[in-house]
């Protein structure tokens, strides 16, 4: 499963769940700014969104060149 850990008003949140939408690709998405900073915290990535994905933390434009 695809977990996406976005925030409010976050145009790139916005443009990657169009995206997997577009592409029917399932996912769950977080905007919970508290469990996004733990995640980003510790995967070290300081932009939203972060895309966990096969026990991995990336950022948008990492996940969108495995996908």
């Amino acid at each position: 499963m695809i977990k996406i850990f976005g925030k409010e008003n976050c145009s790139k949140c916005e443009s990657l769940k169009k995206i997997l939408e577009d592409k029917k690709i399932e996912f769950q998405y977080s905007k919970n700014l508290k469990e996004l900073m733990i995640v980003a915290s510790k995967a070290r990535i300081m932009s939203a969104p972060v895309v966990e994905y096969n026990g991995k933390f990336l950022t948008m434009e990492n996940f969108l060149e495995v996908i």
